[in-house]
Order: structure tokens, then C-alpha cells, then sequence
């Protein structure tokens, strides 16, 4: 699964939204649940996933988006992902389940590192 999560999550900085979607199709499962602090609902068809984050794509043309760590408890992975690099980096949480195939059905994200206040 890991690397459904890492094509996924690269897939934010792809342009071409041809290849992007390509790298989407190949990560994503049929069934999906979507939903991250930018999302005012769930997003829950794996098309408008694709329009989300070619939205980003578009709004941030060429950023970087890398999977910093990934860590596991069961059938959940936790993913650390960094959006930016430099000064302007940013990073979040996701909390991922995959189906059986290894593609992503459940992914749900979080800002920064959780830190205590």
C-alpha cells in the first residue's frame, strides 16, 4: 500500500492532468472517502477526488508533495506528508486504509503534527 500512498500524494504535483490522472486511476479504489480540512464534505467519487486534487495542482503549479514517513497499526497506515519545501513547507497527517488490491478506499487528513497546544 505504500506505494498507492506515495502515487497518490506525488500525483498533487503532476500538471499534466492527463498523466495525473492516470497516477490517480492507478491508486485509487472504486469506492472512496476523502476528507481533509479544505473539504466542506466528504469527497466520496473517486472523479471529483481527481478534480480536488487537480484543483491544487492548478492553484500550486509545481510544488512539491512527498510522503516524509509512513507507519502502520493494523489495516490503518498513518502518512506524513509534506506540501512545499523550504520555509513554505507544511506538513500533515493522514490516517489511509486500502482494499484488498492495495488501492486507497479511506483517506483522511489532518494539519501539522498534532503537537500538543
Amino acid at each position: 500500500m505504500s506505494d498507492a500512498i506515495t502515487d497518490f500524494f506525488t500525483a498533487w504535483s503532476v500538471e499534466d492532468e492527463t498523466a495525473r490522472t492516470a497516477q490517480l486511476d492507478s491508486c485509487l479504489s472504486d469506492t472512496v472517502f476523502y476528507a481533509d480540512p479544505r473539504t466542506d464534505a466528504p469527497v466520496t467519487d473517486p472523479t471529483a477526488l481527481k478534480d480536488y486534487v487537480g484543483m491544487f495542482s492548478k492553484m500550486a503549479p509545481g510544488m512539491p508533495v512527498t510522503v516524509a514517513n509512513i507507519s502502520k497499526t493494523l489495516e490503518f497506515t498513518r502518512a506524513t506528508v509534506q506540501f512545499g519545501a523550504g520555509d513554505q513547507a507544511q506538513l500533515g497527517q493522514y490516517i489511509i486504509e486500502a482494499d484488498a488490491a492495495g488501492k486507497l478506499t479511506r483517506i483522511i487528513g489532518f494539519v501539522g503534527l498534532g503537537a500538543p497546544e
